[in-house]
């Protein structure tokens, strides 16, 4: 179905990840376009918000996402993938209120809400930070800090350790 001289491609167009392991660490990813190519694979370029040499923002998507993809001045030859899709049901509707911007992987998640004011970083084994105007709220079942420095400072009027088992004030 794909003759690269048959025509020029301009636009968007749906495809899907077959392959996200780029062997020239690139970011490339490995699209079918069956609207273009029909069952047959190229590497798509990223379009990527920043980059360079030992710089930018890399993110994947996995396979079998659905990706938009473009072509070099219409030729389709030359792919770029310039961003991806849901599919209906693929996002919850908590996370889909327009206050709400979130990056979610596998194992990690980081959901901001303007609404609230609040950003909470969470693993996917229930470890989380929660940040909003008045509070940092570390959850987790071990919590380390290791200072280089040897030096620890807790500034507070008070403090307490273990539902007051051990409590100290300023006084």
């Amino acid at each position: 179905m794909f003759h690269a001289l048959d025509g020029q491609f301009f636009g968007k167009y749906r495809g899907l990840v077959v392959d996200n392991t780029d062997p020239t660490y690139r970011g490339r990813l490995q699209v079918k376009v069956p609207a273009v190519m029909g069952e047959e694979t190229l590497w798509a370029e990223p379009c990527a918000p920043y980059a360079g040499d030992g710089v930018g923002f890399f993110a994947l998507p996995p396979a079998n996402a659905g990706v938009w993809v473009e072509f070099e001045a219409g030729d389709p030859r030359y792919p770029i993938w310039s961003g991806c899709f849901w599919a209906c049901g693929q996002i919850d509707a908590a996370d889909a209120a327009p206050s709400i911007k979130f990056f979610k992987t596998d194992s990690f998640t980081i959901r901001i809400d303007d609404e609230q004011g609040e950003m909470v970083i969470e693993t996917k084994t229930g470890s989380r930070i929660t940040i909003n105007g008045t509070e940092v709220k570390l959850e987790a079942t071990q919590v380390s800090q290791v200072a280089q420095a040897g030096k620890t400072e807790l500034t507070s009027a008070s403090f307490s350790v273990n539902d007051g088992a051990l409590a100290v004030a300023v006084i």
